[in-house]
């Protein structure tokens, strides 16, 4: 009876036999090039990114559900040997061309890429700002996001737009499943 009872846990722990649930309500922005140039490298990146909660029972239930309150998060993707920074000037946030926030900085905001800290990383987060609550989703609502900012290349300032659309994506699957992609 005992053997039973391992081998049936085992096989639980193993398969998993409950539901993984995922919902997202997020805003992927893309940026647009306007003066066709391609920005240098490192890239500097902008995201609107959404708060993550979590409910999990094991071996029964997990779910992730993405939503408020966002965040504007400037990245880059960074190499050990990189040594930059950039100089974020302002930023101007609208939804469906109406202004949500814009921030002016008196002096630049200086975002380092330096320290061996760093090490290989994609999307390293070098600022958050956290929008208002009351900025929510609203599935196909247009946003774009435009950023001031210079580097020590001599360029000068440059500015960079990011446009996107409010997307809702829902999925369900077994933890089976789940787990065996990860």
């Amino acid at each position: 009876m005992r053997l039973r009872i391992v081998i049936g846990v085992a096989a639980l722990l193993v398969a998993g036999c409950g539901t993984f649930k995922h919902q997202q309500q997020t805003y992927y922005i893309e940026e647009v090039s306007s003066d066709r140039q391609p920005q240098p490298e490192p890239v500097l990146r902008a995201q609107v990114v959404p708060t993550a909660e979590s409910t999990h029972v094991p071996l029964f239930y997990y779910s992730r559900t993405w939503g408020g309150p966002y965040s504007i998060v400037f990245s880059a993707n960074v190499k050990a040997d990189v040594c930059t920074h950039y100089l974020l000037h302002s930023f101007r946030f609208t939804a469906d061309s109406q202004l949500v926030e814009e921030q002016l900085f008196p002096s630049p905001l200086s975002l380092s890429l330096c320290g061996s800290e760093i090490g290989n990383r994609n999307n390293h987060a070098l600022y958050r700002h956290r929008l208002d609550d009351s900025f929510e989703f609203v599935e196909g609502r247009k946003v774009e996001l435009e950023v001031k900012y210079e580097r020590p290349d001599g360029l000068g300032v440059r500015t960079i737009l990011f446009h996107g659309v409010g997307e809702e994506k829902k999925s369900s699957t077994s933890l089976f499943s789940a787990y065996m992609s990860v």
